[in-house]
């Protein structure tokens, strides 16, 4: 979950963000010499503009309408190898941020601080275009998130982590906003006026008991694909279902009942 620093800055391209996924990775180095605890963030941000999928209408071989997904990349990493050997992979590597220090140690609140992260997390993608109608599917784009402050809940009696921190968002020269996430793992998807508990954040979801969340619905749409197979689900009458909302902590980090 994303909330603005400053509530002026909501006008902005680059404030419209209410959050997102993110892949969060904690490694230790020297395991066997001096210990380090290290953390990396990937957010969804940047790792999904690598390229843009999207459903069209297709015939097989007996004249039959078909749906079909298209891939457009937006990211040549091919012809970035080309360039340069080693290119493309520190193209990808920089849709993550660089390693950040981590406490070896929680605080009284459970909450162990990430530390001077080397770099920010940012990708530039080419615009992707349809590739029958040539309709703008999505502009060109560079997109950073610079993160500090960032704090992650270790407790082995609490099962699942919770984190919170702040970033600087960018979407392009001139604008820059400040957020602040607080999320949980593991990320669930739900939808407010579910009949299914587990669908809305409650028993059976796979969340911490314990934890304080809800059904966060002003988190973007996320297309419903319960057999991943890449197509959106429809329900009886045709029409695209969709998770409404995320499961957000109730309040700010560690969010316990």
């Amino acid at each position: 979950m994303y909330t603005l620093k400053n509530a002026d800055d909501a006008t902005k391209s680059c404030g419209q963000l209410k959050g997102e996924a993110l892949g969060v990775w904690k490694y230790v180095e020297d395991p066997l010499g001096t210990p380090k605890n290290v953390l990396v963030i990937r957010p969804q941000g940047t790792a999904s503009r690598f390229a843009y999928t999207y459903e069209y209408m297709a015939t097989d071989a007996k004249g039959n309408p078909v749906k079909k997904l298209k891939e457009i990349t937006r990211v040549d990493l091919d012809a970035l190898e080309e360039e340069r050997e080693g290119q493309a992979l520190e193209v990808m590597k920089a849709a993550n941020t660089g390693p950040a220090s981590l406490d070896m140690e929680a605080n009284s609140e459970g909450l162990c601080t990430a530390k001077d992260f080397s770099r920010p997390a940012t990708v530039n993608a080419a615009e992707a275009r349809h590739h029958e109608t040539n309709a703008l599917l999505a502009p060109a784009e560079t997109i950073t998130y610079t993160y500090s402050n960032v704090q992650v809940y270790s407790a082995a009696s609490a099962p699942g982590t919770q984190l919170t921190g702040t970033f600087t968002y960018s979407d392009g020269p001139g604008c820059t906003v400040e957020y602040e996430v607080n999320a949980i793992w593991p990320q669930v998807l739900c939808n407010a006026d579910a009949e299914d508990s587990a669908e809305k954040c409650g028993e059976g979801s796979g969340i911490n008991p314990d934890f304080d969340v809800r059904c966060d619905e002003s988190q973007p749409d996320t297309m419903r694909d319960d057999d991943h197979n890449g197509f959106q689900d429809v329900d009886d009458d045709g029409n695209k279902l969709v998770w409404k909302g995320a499961c957000v902590p109730s309040k700010k980090v560690p969010s316990f009942k």
